[in-house]
Order: C-alpha cells, then sequence, then structure tokens
C-alpha cells in the first residue's frame, strides 16, 4: 500500500503542476550478489519554481510509525539525507506520513521537528509536546501536534493531495529554519 501512497501523491503533485521526481527504488531481486544496494537518501523531490522540497514518504495503517528498534518504518540515512538537503536556502525536507485507517489523514513533519521529536523520546530534552510521547515510535496524536495535515479527497479509488496548498503553509512555517546538526 507504501507505493499506492507514493503514486497518489506523485500524481496529485502532477496535477498541481508542481515539478515531481520519484527516487526510484532498487529492486534487490534484479541485482546480483556482488552489487551493493544504494540507499536512497529519500523518496521523493517537488519544486514549485521557488522552493525544493526533499520528502520521505511513508504509510501505516497503524495509529504510530517507527523511528527506533530493530526494523524501523524510519531509516538513519533518511533521517541523514533529509538533514543533509535542508541546510541548503529554498529547501524544505521532512517526512510524509499517511495513516490509511485514520481517514487517510496524510501530514508532514520538517526534519526539525522529526529531530527534537527524536531527542525527547530518547530522553534528551524535555517533552514541549501535549501528548504522550513513546520511545520507538511517534502516535498520530503527536503527529498532528507537530505536523501539517496534508488534506486530501478520495476519487473513486485514488486520493488525490492538495499540494499547492501544503506547499504554501510549509514555505509560510519553514521557510526561514536551518536544521541544526
Amino acid at each position: 500500500m507504501g507505493k499506492v501512497f507514493e503514486s497518489n501523491f506523485e500524481s496529485s503533485s502532477k496535477d498541481s503542476n508542481i515539478f515531481t521526481f520519484r527516487v526510484r527504488d532498487v529492486n534487490p531481486m534484479a541485482l546480483k550478489k556482488a552489487f551493493m544496494i544504494p540507499k536512497n537518501p529519500y523518496d521523493t523531490v517537488l519544486f514549485n519554481g521557488s522552493y525544493l522540497f526533499t520528502l520521505e514518504l511513508k504509510s501505516t495503517q497503524s495509529k504510530s510509525i517507527s523511528h527506533r528498534g530493530s526494523n524501523p518504518q524510519i531509516k538513519e540515512h533518511q533521517i541523514e539525507g533529509l538533514k543533509k538537503a535542508s541546510k541548503f536556502d529554498n529547501v524544505i525536507s521532512g517526512i510524509v506520513i499517511n495513516f490509511r485507517e485514520e481517514e487517510n489523514k496524510t501530514f508532514f513533519i520538517h526534519i526539525d521537528d522529526y529531530l527534537t521529536y527524536d531527542a525527547v523520546s530518547k530522553g534528551e530534552l524535555a517533552s514541549p509536546y501535549e501528548n504522550k510521547h513513546n520511545e520507538k515510535s511517534i502516535p498520530l496524536k503527536i503527529v498532528e501536534e507537530i505536523g501539517i495535515e496534508i488534506l486530501n479527497i478520495k476519487k473513486r479509488v485514488h486520493h488525490q493531495y492538495f499540494i499547492n496548498d501544503f506547499i504554501s503553509q510549509a514555505v509560510s512555517d519553514y521557510n526561514r529554519r536551518k536544521t541544526f546538526d
């Protein structure tokens, strides 16, 4: 279902006249054993003519998404890729999380906000959140608190996301922020 979400997000971006580049994952079955499989720093790049967005897209059926543990959904190399990209002017980086079972709620979390949550969940910072945080996952209630909701509608089978509205709000909220090291 994650690939369906990525495809719907890509189609919505193109329909909104936003340049979209979806970084394709390499199928490990297509490679011989002697080859290394590259780890993509993020899934999608959007460009609206002024701002570049580097985004990691995640979809889940649960009410939280794992970011630590033996098999986290948000991987360390993805966080590092988003942090690195966000250091440039006019680049906004973050994670887009789609909660399928929660009325297809979808949110953008800026990489800075993710890093703050990560530090809080490790006990390195005091919690500024109204809702309870978890050590190994990010609950929907926290995502609602720190993220920008990306509204969408269901058209017959697939979802259409309001990408221009999301971009406008993200530019307004994050235009001048720089990621901490």
